[in-house]
């Protein structure tokens, strides 16, 4: 008897300290289509449909069932909405679901830029009705190239060394370009580093993988990849 009032004394416990629930958030897992691999490489043209799947994800360690609703924003001010998908069902923990949402990038000063800069979207789900919590949300990335204009990412327009890079990485281009900011993402479109740009830049503190550098001057953007020993 007492070790049954010890069991239900940890159990109340858990409970109370929000331990024990379903928590929905989305899975690291994302692709794009008509592209083949996934962000940061997805790219696409303006007025080509596009097909974003991702999954749900009940991370928790409780069953969920109710209603979700997962939405797809551009992570701009306005949070500009480009689709929204709504489900019903039962999720057990570590169960996950996929969702597909689909926009068309348009051009414009509320639309998507060709080359990829600010078109960082932001995937999240919304529990409508059910007991659970809000887990993480998925932020991809898609690269747009306009029909009209060149692809805007030239990785022939520098020279990194060394690459695989241990510590210093070192950035020559081979034009007279201004170039102002350095942004770096790792394969999961996360934004891992930003400064200003300079020839000479300290990637000691990242993991040990493959990234995207983009290296926007005042006209252009461009993006080269490197690998992090």
């Amino acid at each position: 008897m007492k070790r049954f009032l010890i069991f239900l004394f940890f159990l109340t416990t858990l409970v109370t300290n929000g331990q024990v629930s379903a928590k929905i958030g989305m899975g690291t897992v994302l692709s794009f289509t008509p592209a083949s691999v996934t962000s940061p490489s997805s790219t696409a043209t303006y007025s080509t449909p596009i097909n974003f799947t991702a999954y749900v994800k009940n991370v928790g360690n409780a069953v969920f069932n109710g209603s979700i609703t997962v939405q797809a924003k551009r992570d701009t001010i306005a949070g500009v909405l480009l689709d929204s998908v709504s489900f019903s069902g039962v999720l057990q923990p570590n169960d996950s679901t996929s969702v597909v949402l689909s926009f068309i990038p348009s051009s414009g000063s509320t639309g998507f830029k060709s080359g990829g800069n600010g078109n960082t979207i932001v995937v999240w789900p919304m529990i409508v009705s059910g007991i659970g919590e809000l887990g993480d949300s998925a932020r991809p990335t898609i690269w747009v190239n306009g029909t009209t204009s060149i692809y805007e990412f030239e990785s022939t327009t520098f020279k990194l060394f060394p690459n695989p890079v241990i510590s210093e990485l070192t950035i020559k281009s081979k034009d007279n370009s201004n170039y102002q900011n350095i942004s770096i993402y790792d394969v999961f479109a996360r934004k891992v580093k930003e400064l200003q740009f300079k020839e000479m830049i300290d990637v000691s503190e990242l993991n040990s993988g493959l990234y995207w550098m983009i290296i926007e001057s005042e006209k252009k953007s461009y993006r080269v990849a490197f690998i992090k020993q």
